[in-house]
């Protein structure tokens, strides 16, 4: 299996604190299941804004340790105006130096002229991913906005924790929604402590099993993202 969203390097953003949390972390994650992982550190102008060079100095380190999953770059970018210039630069990042990219929005206020900013993305040739949609309240108010932005290329990057009730019924009910509607396209653990989510990965797979296919669920977990670090459209 892929975690396509986590927060394990060590000392970047709100996620590890340390480099042995990290590796205790990538540990739990390889028992697991889990075989390659997508660093996707926050980046957020004013608040982290690790650049990208440091970033991969750190997964090569990481990536020294023994029996521990592949680890790949990523970002998870507080989406901005200037996100293209930010990419351009080298200061955030694509997911593995690839057109994919994994962006977030406030939790709970809508983003201005947000469709705007996407076509930008799209302008430049990257390819959209929205990180934890069911999280955000304008989307748990508004399902339609979702469609919205599925019809532009947005690609989206649901989390295991969301079908267990840990970001709240809003979150769970709204994941429960786009899966029965086949819209979450990819998984991720969103992990940031030990023994926090990856202890709680098999009962999170029985429950979306239950509201999807077999062949949906292996997208999800496994192909799409596979597609994503190989810079193949999906």
């Amino acid at each position: 299996m892929i975690d396509f969203h986590s927060h394990i390097l060590p000392n970047i953003d709100d996620g590890s604190r340390s480099y042995e949390e990290s590796k205790i972390i990538l540990m739990e994650a390889k028992n697991m299941g889990f075989d390659k992982i997508i660093s996707t550190s926050h980046y957020a102008l004013n608040c982290f804004e690790t650049p990208e060079y440091k970033r991969e100095q750190v997964i090569e380190e990481l990536n020294q340790e023994q029996n521990v999953p592949e680890i790949f770059l990523g970002s998870e970018i507080f989406l901005n105006y200037t996100i293209v210039d930010l990419l351009e630069e080298y200061k955030a990042s694509t997911i593995n130096k690839t057109h994919y990219v994994l962006f977030e929005l406030p939790l709970r206020h809508q983003f201005p002229n947000l469709k705007i900013t996407i076509n930008k993305l799209k302008e430049n040739n990257y390819i959209p991913i929205l990180a934890h949609p069911e999280r955000y309240s304008v989307i748990q108010k508004n399902f339609n906005l979702l469609l919205e932005l599925k019809d532009m290329g947005v690609l989206f990057q649901s989390n295991y924790g969301s079908i267990l009730g840990m970001y709240g019924l809003g979150a769970k009910l709204t994941f429960k929604k786009m899966l029965k509607n086949n819209l979450v396209d990819l998984l991720g653990s969103d992990v940031h402590r030990p023994n926090s989510i990856y202890p709680k990965i098999p009962k999170a797979i029985e429950k979306i099993s239950k509201l999807t296919s077999r062949h949906q669920l292996e997208d999800m977990i496994n192909n799409n993202a596979e597609a994503i670090l190989r810079g193949e459209y999906i």
